[in-house]
């Protein structure tokens, strides 16, 4: 197993605090708006499809498909310059919203747009971060 790239930590808030925490347990969450049923990503005050409050909590499969990647040669940030070149992409779960997070393992620097992925946890001391990594085709 490699080693896990650096973070710069998040700071949950009082509406991201189940993200993070579901993350911990190795769990992807995202809110369901009980009103109209839309998926919401990033954790919201109020649904971005219908204005409802009525947020609720939902586990995801994981999986999803690649919408958009770069590799990163150059680091945004000190703490990232040990693991360049990485790769960030926009990935779209199979539930609909899209979100950013970093490529994994094998074959990671090689992975291109509609890539199959999964979810994989990353335990990096107080924070748990989700990442993606290919799936193996069969």
């Amino acid at each position: 197993m490699t080693k896990p790239m650096p973070t710069i930590p998040p700071h949950p808030t009082d509406i991201s605090k189940p993200f993070w925490v579901g993350c911990r347990e190795h769990r992807l969450l995202m809110q369901k708006c009980e009103a109209c049923g839309e998926l919401n990503f990033y954790p919201v005050y109020i649904c971005t499809t219908c204005g409802s409050d009525r947020l609720d909590w939902t586990e995801l499969s994981g999986r999803g498909r690649i919408h958009s990647i770069t590799i990163v040669h150059r680091p945004s940030a000190p703490v990232f310059a040990g693991s360049t070149p990485y790769a960030v992409a926009l990935v779209k779960v199979d539930e609909g919203p899209i979100m950013m997070s970093n490529i994994v393992g094998p074959g990671a620097l090689q992975a291109k747009i509609d890539d199959a992925v999964t979810v994989t946890f990353e335990d990096i001391d107080d924070v748990t971060l989700p990442r993606f990594s290919l799936v193996k085709a069969s």
